[in-house]
């Protein structure tokens, strides 16, 4: 008999006053949190992207990760590679520094800056994006399996601090963001996901404007130590679970809110495939990707096959699971598109202008 999760640690409370949390509530599993609470700046979360034409060859096979050197490197960063809702193939890296002013530093001295501003962009057929959240510790919330620290969480500024009591019930992920207690954190636009990007992409370097409340999540999956039973019961009963859901949100975008999903199997820094993946998506808003969450056949199938492996397996579980969620202020980020295809990103939703300096 599998032994059952150790519910009975002292649980850690990250908000004064959850407003969703059922009375004398006790998670069937533990969960950790990164603690910010001592982070007095914002944070960068950064997400770069090379778009691969798959009817050309490209002329230019420079990858983004390597301009992360020098003593303004990123703190943490990480890389994957995807298909997009468009069918190209797109290798992003994703880079957190806990200090804006170094993330300005690295741009130049790495040289990264002179390469993104370069006219020769337009030539490389190829596209790229960047993709730049700069989140004050109030606007986000990470939850994980106990050591498995990933995205911001893994930047070397903040405790581990759990189990947590926060997690586990709808609306737990919306406690656990501090800036909820007071503030709806509703989008210009209701309900209704927009459609005013513009239709002409290449060659061109396009900024989107955001609208206030935009959420962010990316939430991944670790099965590097599975092994038998429990390994055959990730692979074959949650991860198709998983696919399904993370397909219907890429291909539903009016449906759900959701503005792009991008389903992504991490590699290593030489481009090996690890067995780790994460979905990486942006929502109008939070209700959104609540709703989704908590009323969509797609998650509450794979909510319940997790469930049903932590049933089976309990302490001895060795899949990882972990998210981080923000919600953008609508100034402070930089979403830009250079010669990438009009379904890029954020591209077909909201205003943009075109970068020519």
């Amino acid at each position: 008999m599998s032994k059952q999760p150790d519910t009975s640690q002292e649980l850690v409370a990250l908000s004064p006053s959850p407003r969703f949390m059922p009375p004398d509530w006790k998670p069937p599993a533990p969960a950790w949190s990164a603690s910010f609470a001592q982070q007095a700046l914002p944070v960068v979360m950064a997400y770069f992207g090379t778009q691969i034409n798959p009817s050309v060859s490209p002329r230019n096979d420079t990858q983004i990760r390597e301009f992360f050197t020098g003593s303004d490197a990123p703190a943490n960063d990480e890389a994957a590679t995807y298909v997009d809702r468009a069918g190209f193939r797109t290798l992003i890296s994703l880079a957190y520094w806990t200090d804006p002013a170094r993330y300005e530093s690295w741009q130049r001295s790495s040289g990264f800056a002179a390469w993104w501003n370069d006219p020769a962009r337009f030539h490389d057929q190829q596209g790229y994006f960047r993709e730049i959240l700069t989140v004050s510790p109030e606007r986000f919330e990470t939850i994980f399996s106990r050591n498995c620290l990933v995205g911001v969480a893994n930047t070397g500024h903040c405790p581990q601090v759990g189990p947590i009591r926060e997690h586990h019930y709808w609306g737990s992920m919306r406690d656990r963001i501090l800036a909820s207690s007071d503030d709806e954190l509703r989008s210009e636009y209701g309900e209704r996901l927009p459609r005013l990007g513009s239709a002409f992409t290449l060659s061109r370097r396009l900024r989107v404007t955001i609208p206030e409340n935009l959420a962010v999540i990316r939430s991944g999956q670790d099965w590097t130590n599975c092994v038998g039973s429990e390994l055959a019961q990730f692979t074959e009963s949650v991860q198709p679970a998983l696919l399904e859901g993370m397909n219907f949100l890429r291909d539903h975008p009016e449906e759900t809110g959701c503005c792009d999903l991008r389903f992504a199997e991490e590699t290593d820094p030489h481009g090996s495939r690890l067995t780790k993946s994460f979905g990486l998506g942006f929502f109008l808003t939070l209700t959104h990707l609540e709703k989704w969450a908590s009323t969509h056949p797609t998650h509450l199938a794979i909510f319940t096959r997790f469930l049903t492996m932590v049933r089976e397996h309990g302490a001895n579980l060795k899949l990882k699971l972990w998210h981080e969620v923000s919600v953008l202020p609508h100034t402070g980020q930089v979403f830009e598109y250079i010669n990438c295809h009009p379904q890029t990103g954020l591209l077909p939703y909201f205003p943009s202008i075109e970068v020519k300096d």
